[in-house]
């Protein structure tokens, strides 16, 4: 097994790799790396130039057969070049969200691509009451294209078939079938939360009602190759700034329900609206970022459903003439995202897989009172998916939660 790297052996890599010193580094010798943590999975690290590092940088990320946070977590690195290929994929259909990709070195389990460092991370900016007025048409564009040219909707279906075995997965889908639909909704020992929720934790465990839903989310999720889905994509996958938005580690691609990516990217929109009440340090600047997200949130399925409507009219492969049935399917596409964001948030805020929104929160009440107000946006959501016919459903149910601890 190669060794992760570390500060040293990966400053020794970047400079023995040619298209790197061709393309990015020009010769030369005072390179340094800088570990980057914000996600669970991979060893990230940032290698540039010291008297250039705007220009002279380069993202090397190393697949290792387990996850660098949970190492009791085994995962394949066979990710990595599903990765390549995806990305690959996605800048053919959408290159204005998708991040450049150098190279794929199978051997080692790594890929290389371009420095965003004039981006941050969403999840990261959220957690600052940033706004990002072009977030909303960028990812609901990239959902839409993505999603759309990999469906049967678009492919024949020889084309489809020919396509989904390269895509298989499976032991990353498996990490997802576990930690998003088996383990929060029953008793499990990966699952966490902060002491005070038990009574709410406690509530979903023994209503089967909710544990059956989720589970037919899962049947869904195993079952339903709608198309070549990126399967964790929410805010720790997106850098953005005011002008650019940017789509990274689709590592968990597969061709799965279109609407798990829908409902993954909303749910955590839903947690960042949580998380305010830690982030927010005033009722005035809360309430106003709270707004803002809702809109947000209302403006991505907006364009998402646009934008996929008009490929649908214009580059449908002519196999689904009838717009009684394409009605039919973007409806049940909003209340299968309105399950799949269920689902998402409690993963996070109960499940084992918690992200920075919450773990920056030290204060254990706080971080309990946002915990049970996002549990209660997704609990309210699950109950309610089956009624929903428009995205304001979506937003009054989430604008309508309160928190319920202590």
């Amino acid at each position: 097994m190669t060794a992760p790297f570390t500060s040293e052996t990966v400053i020794a890599y970047a400079a023995s790799r040619p298209e790197l010193q061709e393309e990015i580094f020009h010769g030369a010798a005072d390179l340094q790396a800088e570990a980057l943590t914000e996600g669970n999975v991979n060893v990230i690290f940032r290698v540039f130039s010291a008297r250039d590092p705007q220009n002279k940088s380069v993202i090397l990320k190393q697949a290792l057969p387990h996850s660098w946070r949970y190492p009791d977590l085994i995962m394949p690195v066979e990710r990595s070049r599903i990765e390549y290929q995806v990305l690959q994929l996605e800048a053919r259909y959408c290159p204005e969200q998708t991040v450049r990709i150098y190279f794929h070195d199978a051997e080692r389990n790594i890929n290389a691509f371009e420095d965003l460092n004039q981006h941050v991370v969403m999840r990261e900016g959220l957690a600052r009451q940033n706004k990002y007025p072009l977030a909303a048409q960028h990812v609901g564009t990239f959902m839409a294209r993505t999603l759309f040219y990999t469906s049967d909707l678009f492919l024949s279906s020889g084309e489809k078939k020919a396509l989904v075995p390269h895509f298989i997965n499976a032991g990353m889908v498996k990490v997802q079938e576990d930690l998003v639909f088996t383990q929060p909704v029953q008793p499990h020992p990966n699952n966490r939360w902060t002491r005070g929720i038990e009574p709410q934790v406690a509530a979903i465990y023994n209503d089967d009602t909710i544990r059956a839903d989720v589970f037919l989310l899962k049947e869904k999720y195993m079952t339903n190759a709608q198309a070549l889905i990126h399967n964790d994509l929410h805010t720790g996958s997106i850098l953005v700034n005011e002008r650019e938005t940017k789509v990274i580690d689709p590592e968990f691609a597969f061709f799965g329900p279109i609407a798990h990516d829908v409902g993954s990217y909303i749910a955590n929109l839903a947690i960042a609206y949580a998380a305010q009440e830690f982030h927010a340090k005033t009722d005035a600047v809360r309430a106003d970022y709270r707004a803002w997200l809702v809109s947000s949130l209302a403006e991505t399925w907006e364009v998402l459903y646009a934008e996929f409507s008009r490929l649908w009219e214009n580059e449908g492969n002519g196999e689904w003439p009838s717009p009684t049935y394409r009605k039919n399917y973007m409806r049940a596409l909003l209340q299968d995202t309105t399950g799949f964001a269920a689902a998402e948030i409690y993963r996070r805020l109960i499940g084992l897989a918690h992200v920075s929104d919450l773990w920056t929160i030290t204060d254990e009440h706080t971080r309990a009172q946002v915990e049970s107000l996002g549990v209660n946006i997704a609990t309210a959501w699950l109950k309610a998916r089956r009624g929903v016919t428009q995205i304001s459903d979506l937003t009054e149910l989430m604008t309508a939660a309160k928190i319920t601890y202590p």
